[in-house]
């Protein structure tokens, strides 16, 4: 199973509120299958534009926390994001 149960609920959460301006690639992506042997550490969401980042990451953020997850911000750089543990 390449995905943790907390990324599984993460995956679910934020599929609650489609959000057009991002993708699921990389190795989450690829290994997405329970029988897979690969485990996948982050989940790789893609964009098209490096405003695109802002603005789903804005909406996803606003989607986790009316979740009651904390979201914390560690780095800030632009066109760039990611999402762990």
């Amino acid at each position: 199973m390449p995905l943790t149960e907390f990324q599984r609920i993460l995956l679910a959460t934020l599929a609650q509120s489609p959000n057009e301006e991002r993708y699921l690639a990389g190795g989450a992506a690829l290994h997405f299958s329970p029988n897979s042997a690969r485990y996948s550490e982050d989940l790789g969401f893609f964009h098209d534009s490096e405003a695109r980042v802002a603005s789903a990451f804005a909406h996803d953020r606003e989607v986790l926390e009316r979740a009651a997850y904390n979201v914390a911000v560690e780095l800030s750089l632009p066109g760039l994001g990611f999402v762990t543990k």
